[in-house]
């Protein structure tokens, strides 16, 4: 099963702060959308999922490795 985009943000919200953590907001505002509509993430969403899958890669590889790799 794939995780999605909602959890990668989700969880990455935690080691952000400032206009990243703003921008990371409103990511996670639109997927939350996208997935109770079924409908595809756009490029913003997707390009923040790979930033917040790397920032737990550093910060919590334990959710990291759980999640793997997003596939968007």
């Amino acid at each position: 099963m794939t995780t999605p985009a909602s959890s990668y943000l989700f969880q990455a919200r935690t080691f952000v702060s400032g206009s990243r953590k703003w921008r990371l907001e409103v990511a996670l505002a639109t997927a939350k959308i996208c997935e109770s509509f079924e409908r595809p993430y756009p490029e913003s969403v997707r390009s923040m999922v790979h930033d917040a899958y790397d920032l737990l890669r550093l910060d919590a590889p334990e959710v990291a490795a759980e999640f793997g790799p997003p596939s968007l």
